[in-house]
């Protein structure tokens, strides 16, 4: 079989030194529930995944050792359970894979050197990561500092990339923020999410009704051999300034996925990603069995300028 690649995330801040030094000494642990017996005696849900990770297959620790890193390691055998490691609310993480202390790569999850499919954003516990090829060329580019400011090559490609990532597309999310406030906001999101093709978006709440946690509800039609699939989405938006703590918005999302029989929800805000909103969501997403995503920040520019740059610089004229 081809090889797999897995992230982990949702660790407590205690936990983090502990399961980063166990990484270190060669066991890559996963946890989080309350488990008394290996999954190879009982089961438990979706968690049963691990059993099929392989020597070989690659393992990648989001926000370890801290928010915001992640570590990649390569598996060197299969599924064990031992005692764990000491938590404050008991042992826990006694599920572990043998892993090689020598392929232990560290990188910032925005590093340059990691291509922009590789999802190290997981809205579970565990999850795949879907392309392995580019999670694999992103190790070499790693390795070899390709990408890194000071590499040789194309400077400045790499300084334009840095400039729009870490000035540009801040300031023109600051900038949809401040010209769409409040419904204002939902509204023009309206508008980007009818420009996708095959999508369909209805602004839901507006005048007397309740919109019962849904902002928008955005139909997906994804024609495959003459079929029509469809897919639903929910989602809250949010022109926040500053860092988003407000967890309420995950909250309203689980709702409306119930309302509107959804397949997922979206929470969209010009607010920048906190640690604790990340880890709600990837908690919601757990608990209702449906993936909820996250656009934050600066990732509402660029979601923008994909999607719909017209309505931002408007359309050329000769």
């Amino acid at each position: 079989m081809s090889l797999q690649v897995f992230a982990f995330a949702k660790v407590p801040s205690e936990v983090r030194p502990s399961l980063y030094n166990a990484i270190r000494e060669g066991k890559s642990r996963f946890g989080m529930w309350d488990q008394e017996v290996s999954l190879r005696e009982q089961t438990h849900g979706a968690n049963g995944f691990l059993l099929d990770i392989r020597p070989g297959d690659w393992i990648v620790h989001v926000n370890l050792p801290e928010y915001g890193r992640c570590v990649a390691v390569q598996v060197t055998g299969e599924y064990s359970f031992d005692e764990g490691l000491s938590c404050s609310w008991g042992h826990d993480f006694c599920n572990y894979l043998p892993i090689n202390p020598s392929t232990i790569t560290e990188f910032s999850r925005n590093d340059p050197n990691v291509l922009p499919s590789v999802n190290l954003k997981p809205m579970r516990r565990g999850q795949r990561v879907r392309k392995v090829d580019d999670f694999l060329a992103s190790l070499e580019n790693l390795r070899h500092s390709r990408y890194d400011s000071h590499a040789t090559g194309a400077k400045g490609v790499i300084h334009l990339r840095e400039r729009v990532n870490q000035d540009i597309l801040p300031r023109l999310t600051r900038a949809i923020q401040e010209m769409n406030k409040g419904k204002e906001f939902e509204k023009f999101l309206h508008e980007v999410f009818n420009q996708m093709p095959h999508t369909v978006s209805i602004k839901n709440g507006f005048g007397w009704r309740t919109d019962h946690g849904a902002d928008l509800i955005v139909d997906f039609q994804n024609p495959v051999a003459g079929v029509t699939l469809n897919m639903r989405l929910v989602v809250q938006a949010k022109s926040f300034t500053g860092d988003h703590h407000d967890l309420h918005a995950v909250d309203q999302i689980v709702e409306g996925m119930e309302k509107y029989k959804a397949d997922g929800g979206l929470l969209i805000t010009t607010g920048n990603a906190t640690e604790a909103l990340e880890a709600y969501v990837l908690s919601q997403s757990e608990a209702t069995g449906r993936t909820i995503d996250l656009i934050a920040g600066a990732e509402v520019g660029r979601f923008v300028m994909r999607h719909a740059p017209h309505l931002l610089i408007g359309e050329a004229t000769l």
